[in-house]
């Protein structure tokens, strides 16, 4: 028997992995080939027939079977074009492992034949899923083309919203791709603007469709910074979540938003003053009223930071780390006697870490801060935490204990 490969078809297919090929080699040495392989029974047209007689042939249609003048050629002659079992009928013919086949019903033609091949794709949860929805969408303007003719139907010949013949197209590709209809309008959308990069962490499955579309989302700086940490990552989901967050973290991700003024009294009362807020504006300071204060076009972080400060950090994924360095420099300097930083709980960022190891203590809030900005209230996605650097651990806690829980880092 043989079996013919056709590099269109091979092609049409994902590689596997070396880990899923060793598997799947395991498997059939174990077990056997217990799924057939599929294959399309091809007559082949007149003028591609191989003949062995005289060689001066030509196919006749007869009873529905083409036959060869010359050799008589009939369907046992038929060309068997593999469709799917690419990797079984490499493993099992060198290994001498045997297999079946079965024939796929209905395929016609090459067009045939394809559709077939995506759509049993489709069908294998197993394939990622940005992968099964590709494959669909090759047959999106068919589908289309069903469901316009579906809609301009004669009033004799309606047919009920619940037929099985009314097509909508979303619908008819997501069932074929084995997604939801969401997922799947969002898998076309990253099919579409997606940087490479993202669509080959999607096809391995690193990462999933939804978080994806929210990385596409992002401004375009921060996206690109998300993408390229992810691409050199352990764990690019955990990246990608964390770029995601970062910039929704307080609303829309913009970092001038200001922290309401009982807080700011609570740091006074603390430290005694707040000598400077090195990430501040005009209206923010309106409330913290710090004796100086520095703003996003002063770049606080190259200034010198003294006395008392009180810090409400811009929260994107490369200014916090630097906010945070930068405060620990000052005060195991000596230039900051004392300091109150705001920021996110993010408990499972290195920042995070980082000045918790040097914090005096810390409040974990009971609710969520409500920042501002002008007349617009954010609302963050997550809760916050108050560090203290400083020597009155005992008023930081008297002050803030009603605001959350104090704990002093050991």
């Amino acid at each position: 028997m043989t079996i013919d490969i056709w590099p269109q078809f091979k092609n049409r297919l994902r590689p596997l992995s070396k880990y899923e090929r060793e598997k799947l080699e395991e498997n059939l040495i174990a077990d056997g080939c217990r799924e057939p392989l599929v294959v399309w029974a091809r007559i082949p047209v007149d003028g591609e027939h191989k003949c062995y007689g005289s060689g001066d042939c030509r196919l006749v249609p007869g009873d529905g079977v083409w036959t060869c003048t010359s050799c008589d050629h009939n369907p046992a002659l038929m060309e068997d074009v593999l469709l799917d079992g690419h990797n079984r009928l490499e493993i099992c013919s060198r290994l001498g492992i045997h297999y079946e086949i079965v024939e796929a019903i209905g395929i016609q033609s090459e067009a045939d034949a394809l559709r077939w091949i995506d759509g049993n794709q489709a069908g294998r949860r197993n394939e990622p899923a940005l992968v099964r929805i590709e494959a669909v969408l090759e047959h999106k303007a068919e589908t289309e083309e069903k469901a316009r003719a579906n809609q301009v139907r004669k009033p004799a010949d309606f047919v009920s919203p619940n037929s099985d013949e009314q097509i909508r197209t979303d619908k008819t590709l997501a069932d074929m791709a084995n997604v939801g209809r969401t997922t799947f309008r969002e898998g076309e959308r990253l099919l579409k603007e997606a940087e490479p990069e993202l669509l080959d962490a999607l096809r391995r499955e690193e990462v999933t469709i939804h978080l994806a579309s929210q990385v596409i989302d992002l401004p375009d700086e921060e996206r690109t910074q998300a993408i390229e940490a992810m691409s050199t990552a352990d764990q690019p989901a955990q990246v990608l979540r964390e770029a995601v967050r970062t910039y929704r973290a307080i609303g829309s991700g913009e970092n001038e938003w200001y922290t309401p003024a009982e807080y700011a009294e609570m740091a006074r009362s603390v430290m005694g003053s707040i000598d400077l807020d090195p990430a501040s504006c005009d209206e923010a300071n309106e409330v913290i009223k710090a004796d100086a204060f520095y703003t996003k076009d002063d770049d606080g972080l190259s200034k010198d930071w003294r006395g008392n400060v009180w810090c409400n950090p811009p929260y994107s994924r490369d200014l916090m780390p630097a906010f945070v360095e930068k405060l620990k420099d000052s005060y195991a300097s000596g230039q900051v006697q004392q300091a109150i930083l705001v920021s996110h709980n993010n408990t499972d960022t290195a920042w995070f870490h980082s000045l918790a190891s040097v914090a005096s203590a810390i409040c974990f809030p009971k609710k969520r801060i409500r920042f501002y900005r002008g007349d617009d209230i954010a609302a963050p996605t997550n809760g916050q935490a108050f560090f203290y650097l400083g020597t009155q651990t005992e008023a930081f806690k008297d002050a803030f204990c009603g605001v959350g829980f104090v704990v002093a880092p050991i």
